[in-house]
């Protein structure tokens, strides 16, 4: 009796340094026929199951890290919906049926940022990093002058998702500069004369440009483009010109000014 009650209590107890198993208590969500309920988690969905096929779960369309839930039939029997996202957090719910539901978006993240596919930012998110980057300070000096106007470039700055250049245009004359386009393209440094100029435009995904650079006076333009390199055969050129076929400035920006670009 002795070595059977000392055999049942060594297996009563976790060994030394062993993880108990622990109980994860799901969230209870009501769902309806007629409505969708959305849930907002803080990063990308990576694995999403349902326990019957009573309840439709679907990501939203170009959203990474929404989860739009309904009911496919009325007063289904609970069922349970599991989902693990990019950070490795498993969530856990029970559904239920409700004709109306009290909440239809729920948010996991603390507020409603989306995250679109691809990794793409928000619009919202793209001027927020522009008004940070308007308020770091200069750290390139590269410029270029004529016709009384200096095109320069401040820095250069990454985010997580986006490149940022800081541009300052200053008009040295009295006539107001009056903004057409701002371009910016790849040109080759160097070509033969039997072949001709290969140029490829790089679009921003994000630009703040003013249309009008008043006499004596200079703005700030912040203009933001998914991450880019320059090749080393190639340079980077900007360009800025007047409405009317007026005044042009193009400022050249090599390879290893753009890799020396800083974390914002």
């Amino acid at each position: 009796m002795g070595l059977l009650f000392l055999f049942v209590g060594k297996g009563s107890f976790a060994q030394e340094g062993e993880v108990l198993p622990a109980a994860i208590e799901p969230y209870a969500i009501a769902i309806s026929y007629h409505q969708t309920t959305n849930l907002i988690f803080p990063y990308a969905i990576k694995s999403v199951d349902r326990g019957s096929g009573s309840v439709i779960v679907q990501k939203a369309k170009g959203v990474e890290n929404i989860l739009q839930a309904k009911a496919a039939r009325k007063e289904f029997e609970p069922t349970n919906l599991s989902v693990v996202t990019a950070d490795g957090k498993f969530y856990s719910f029970m559904l239920h049926y409700s004709e109306d539901p009290l909440h239809l978006n729920i948010s996991y993240t603390g507020d409603d940022r989306i995250k679109f596919a691809n990794d793409a930012p928000s619009v919202k998110q793209l001027e927020q990093e522009s008004w940070q980057v308007r308020g770091m300070p200069r750290f390139m000096g590269v410029q270029r002058k004529a016709q009384e106007m200096r095109l320069q470039l401040g820095g250069i700055w990454l985010s997580e998702n986006t490149m940022w250049y800081k541009l300052r245009l200053a008009n040295r004359s009295q006539v107001d500069f009056r903004t057409d386009y701002l371009r910016f393209f790849l040109r080759d440094r160097k070509r033969s004369k039997r072949t001709a100029m290969q140029e490829t435009e790089v679009f921003p995904s994000f630009q703040s440009v003013t249309e009008k650079v008043n006499g004596n006076e200079q703005s700030q333009w912040v203009v933001g483009f998914t991450p880019f390199t320059v090749p080393p055969e190639k340079h980077l050129l900007i360009q800025v010109g007047e409405k009317g076929n007026g005044r042009t400035v193009v400022l050249p920006v090599k390879s290893k000014t753009v890799l020396r670009a800083k974390k914002l």
